[in-house]
């Protein structure tokens, strides 16, 4: 890397709105100065959290969109997480990345321990001749977009705050695998996905959208235990999918939820599942027709 760069560091967890404002700027200011636009993200979060908003992949996807030049990648495993500091600055910002300007958020910290907090960034970018853009935090409904609330949101299924403070649908991937197929015999068959263990889901039922080799379709997808059947254990999402025939492929699939039904419970009877279902279907149905009459 010979070019000077601008550079934006961070776990970048959901790609929330706080980050998107923060990985622009970086791209405004690599456009205006003529720099190498960089992020550099940790793979996931260092401390323990409840789980993640995106996995690595997922994170990775979402910041190409933007077009930066270049995306890193600091492995948790990476010794680069336990410099302090200085090491941190000089070895990896200022020689590897060849730093000239550094955006950051006004609660940033780096190094072993968050040791190179706001104040000591200040003194050290100026000692190199390092220009820093310290940006206030975004704010909804007066408190800090951060990605430990949001993974708050996601537990309570809130898919209407959740997409305020994403600036998206929350979505997630996973790979097909055939279950004991209960679905089917209910008379609504799913796809069964096996999503990666780290990823935060919100259990319930959800108007959502499926999609696969780029084609997509409507669908009700059920997160959680599947306790009418005494099958507690995993949360496994199951998509029915509306106007499909066919068997879906075992390849990547993608799961949007765009609105929340109801939670998830156990119900006394196999017969007033199939009734609940039913509703859900009808419920979910009506959206999708209502979203077509209003033009989207």
């Amino acid at each position: 890397m010979n070019r000077k760069s601008v550079i934006a560091i961070g776990t970048f967890d959901g790609v929330h709105e706080g980050h998107r404002f923060i990985i622009n700027k970086t791209l405004s200011v690599a456009k205006n100065n003529n720099l190498k636009s960089v992020i550099v993200t940790i793979e996931r979060p260092v401390k323990k959290v409840i789980g993640l908003l995106t996995t690595c992949e997922e994170k990775v996807e979402e910041i190409k969109f933007f077009g930066v030049d270049e995306i890193f990648i600091v492995r948790v495993t990476s010794e680069i997480l336990s410099y302090g500091p200085d090491k941190f600055f000089d070895d990896f910002l200022v020689k590897t990345l060849k730093i000239s300007e550094i955006v950051c958020g006004s609660d940033f910290a780096f190094g072993e321990n968050r040791k190179g907090d706001i104040e000591w960034l200040k003194k050290k970018t100026e000692e190199n001749n390092v220009r820093i853009n310290i940006l206030e935090s975004l704010k909804y409904n007066s408190r800090p977009i951060s990605s430990s609330y949001i993974r708050l949101l996601v537990e309570k299924g809130d898919i209407k705050n959740m997409k305020k403070l994403l600036g998206r649908n929350y979505s997630f991937n996973g790979i097909p695998f055939r279950d004991k197929g209960i679905g089917k015999k209910l008379g609504f068959p799913t796809v069964n996905l096996c999503v990666n263990n780290d990823k935060l889901l919100p259990k319930g039922v959800y108007i959502s959208l499926i999609s696969q080799d780029k084609v997509q379709y409507r669908a009700i997808t059920n997160i959680g235990m599947r306790p009418t059947f005494n099958l507690e254990g995993e949360i496994i999402p199951e998509a029915h999918i509306f106007c499909f025939k066919g068997t879906w492929k075992k390849l990547k699939t993608k799961i949007t939820l765009l609105e929340k039904i109801r939670c998830e419970k156990k119900f006394l009877s196999v017969e007033a599942l199939k009734t609940q279902i039913s509703k859900d279907v009808s419920v979910a149905l009506q959206f999708f027709k209502n979203k077509v009459e209003q033009g989207y």
